[in-house]
């Protein structure tokens, strides 16, 4: 049994099923969240995940 796990948009957690939030735009666009903090944050507040303290950078890798 293999669990389809999504990425949330906003901090990129993963988001396990059965929990999290799915927000569909008017022109069909999905986007997954993790809890309301993250959507709240990129919806209602148009924040930028890169510039939010909280949110998880993952290091770069190198090639």
């Amino acid at each position: 049994m293999s669990l389809l796990l999504k990425k949330c948009v906003f901090c990129g957690e993963d988001i396990e099923p059965g929990h999290g939030w799915m927000y569909v735009k008017a022109d069909g666009t999905i986007l997954y969240f993790c809890s309301s903090k993250c959507a709240k944050n990129y919806l209602k507040l148009g924040r930028n995940p890169k510039k939010v303290k909280w949110v998880r950078k993952k290091p770069k890798t190198q090639q």
